[in-house]
């Protein structure tokens, strides 16, 4: 039972991973800027791929991540409750360190999500003991957007309405600087201009309520066993399936409806960010049962173990990757984006992935934890004699 639900978890994990590689290098880590040569593919081809990803995976690999994030909170907590240990506190300073983590990351990559995490799961500390049904309340009321239906209200009540950002974005600038700045303008940029444009951007499209949401709702599938008892569960996930496709479904007509309406653009604007919102969930949710399904149908299938393998050093890849296309990509590197369209950059992007997961099989072979996984482990525990390298290594 143990070893099924850490492999569906872990390769879980690793698919949300892969999906994040994807969308991260059509979008050259956030240098949008179209290349001055484009080999074979032709514009209009590339624009369709793009189009296609981010219709597929853009909001959804990260919301699957988040919805594990929540499922890995309950269950290190709950491992920690069975032997009497009251392991919050030591939680909130794993979080403190993956902050830190994620800071020094984001310094090179703006797009960083470890410390938007870190953040937000301080107030799902403070609520971990609540009831599950307060717990899908608070997860309902997130999930509804208030601050942005709140906003679009105001727009038809006062149709001089105005809205101000909570904060400015910088991103204009920054492609300016990923494009042509060295490391060090690309570090300075990224320290505070760039922090502000991603949590601008996480505000004003409600990102943060989401996720939140959904770390809320990783909480209840950990507490009611879902993945440990994977195909007892068949029957919900087929329904889960049906309303979420039902879901999407009208979401789409409903978006589709008001853009074509009569309404202003303000009132669009926070119309398609409200539904578009729950359009991802929608898809995020269909993706998520049907990994089940399909794991249910051929668990023993060697992609499974390959995902999972990725999966678990899922911390060190993810950061990883993101290193690796910002040199790949940026102008202080190699400057790719100039001849790199969205249709090779899915390439590379499944060219790296399929290198980074044989070799995390290889990894895991040898060594308990990855790099990163490990040091964040020291770190948490401040004890830097952790046993990271396996005994067997040649087996």
């Amino acid at each position: 039972m143990k070893n099924e639900r850490i492999i569906i978890i872990d390769a879980l994990r690793g698919f949300a991973l892969f999906l994040i590689i994807i969308i991260h290098y059509v979008e050259h880590l956030e240098l949008f800027k179209d290349p001055e040569v484009n080999f074979i593919f032709s514009n209009a081809f590339d624009k369709n791929v793009m189009d296609t990803v981010f219709l597929l995976i853009s909001g959804k690999a990260y919301s699957i991540f988040a919805l594990l994030f929540g499922l890995s909170l309950f269950i290190q907590i709950d491992n920690k409750a069975k032997i009497g240990i009251d392991y919050r506190n030591t939680f909130a300073w794993r979080m403190m360190v993956l902050l830190i983590i994620g800071f020094f990351h984001s310094l090179i990559y703006r797009g960083d999500i470890l410390h938007i995490y870190a953040l937000l799961s301080f107030p799902i500390i403070v609520i971990y003991n609540l009831k599950t049904k307060y717990l899908w309340m608070i997860a309902v009321l997130l999930v509804l957007q208030i601050p942005i239906i709140y906003s679009f209200t105001q727009t038809l009540i006062d149709s001089n309405y105005q809205y101000t950002p909570l904060l400015k974005n910088y991103f204009d600038e920054g492609n300016e600087i990923y494009a042509s700045g060295n490391f060090w303008d690309v570090v300075k940029y990224n320290f505070w201009k760039g922090r502000q444009s991603v949590w601008s951007w996480t505000i004003e499209n409600g990102r943060y309520l989401q996720l939140l949401a959904l770390f809320i709702v990783g909480i209840i599938l950990g507490r009611n066993y879902t993945f440990h008892h994977i195909e007892d569960n068949k029957k919900r996930f087929y329904r889960v399936l049906t309303y979420s496709f039902v879901a999407y479904v009208l979401l789409t007509f409903m978006d589709y409806t008001f853009q074509n309406s009569g309404l202003a653009g303000l009132q669009k604007q926070f119309l398609n960010t409200f539904l578009s919102s729950l359009t991802n969930l929608a898809i995020t949710s269909i993706f998520v049962v049907l990994f089940c399904l399909i794991y249910i149908k051929v668990k023993k299938a060697n992609i499974f173990s390959l995902l999972a393998a990725y999966g678990k050093l899922s911390l060190t890849n993810y950061m990883f990757q993101a290193v690796f296309g910002v040199v790949f990509f940026y102008g202080f590197g190699l400057a790719m984006y100039k001849y790199l369209g969205s249709t090779w950059s899915v390439i590379l992007g499944i060219l790296i992935f399929i290198i980074q997961a044989f070799a995390s099989v290889y990894w895991n072979k040898k060594y308990y934890y990855g790099p990163v996984e490990w040091l964040w482990r020291c770190l948490t525990n401040l004890d830097f004699n952790i046993k990271f390298r396996r005994d067997n290594t040649f087996e």
